[in-house]
């Protein structure tokens, strides 16, 4: 008789050490969650003030937002909105030498990762353009060059390699190359690619139909 109270009692205790523990659980969860939310709320405010604890993310907020679509403005990239210039901690991340001339011009997001246009000038006249998509921390992940001028020297000809870019609303990016003749000014058309954004942020290059 003993024994058989003995083997009742004992699963009892242990069912009741287990409820005690999970009302210890839930009640550690609940002020966790509660933390979690106020943390949450201090870091909206601290946005909403302007107020941030990364150098990048306060750089990247102080940027002007471009609409889309873009259309092509060749080299001037003045045309498409105000670039801010970048600073070395930032350049360093997204992997370019710290001397590197920068200025950036974000984008709306997309599939929750952030977008921005790219400037790098490489002399006093001359400038290349880059699209980038850069996930939540803003490190980078995929880059496209939209616009870049190459002196192209041809056995008959010199000349320059140019580009036209244009960038939909859904992120569809169309890229023109062209020939310019220094000899006759006049442009050729030399081919035409197409890219797509992935939902992880890399662009896709599409087939390109001729009509």
């Amino acid at each position: 008789m003993k024994r058989s109270m003995l083997w009742i009692f004992i699963p009892l205790v242990l069912t009741l050490l287990s409820c005690g523990q999970r009302k210890r659980d839930a009640v550690f969860y609940e002020q966790m969650v509660d933390s979690i939310r106020k943390a949450e709320q201090l870091e909206e405010m601290k946005r909403q003030a302007g107020v941030y604890d990364d150098p990048v993310e306060t750089f990247f907020d102080t940027l002007q937002l471009r609409p889309l679509p873009i259309n092509s403005e060749r080299g001037d990239f003045a045309k498409i909105g105000r670039f801010g210039k970048v600073p070395p901690s930032v350049i360093s991340m997204l992997g370019f030498p710290v001397s590197t001339k920068l200025k950036a011009l974000m984008l709306p997001k997309v599939h929750g990762l952030h977008a921005m246009l790219l400037s790098e000038q490489l002399d006093s006249i001359t400038s290349t353009l880059y699209l980038y998509t850069l996930d939540r921390d803003y490190q980078p992940i995929d880059h496209l060059c939209l616009y870049e001028e190459r002196d192209e020297d041809r056995a008959d000809d010199f000349g320059k390699l140019l580009m036209d870019y244009y960038v939909t609303s859904s992120y569809e990016v169309t890229l023109l190359y062209y020939y310019v003749s220094q000899t006759t000014h006049k442009s050729e058309t030399e081919q035409t690619r197409r890219f797509q954004l992935t939902a992880d942020g890399r662009f896709n290059e599409v087939v390109v139909e001729i009509e």
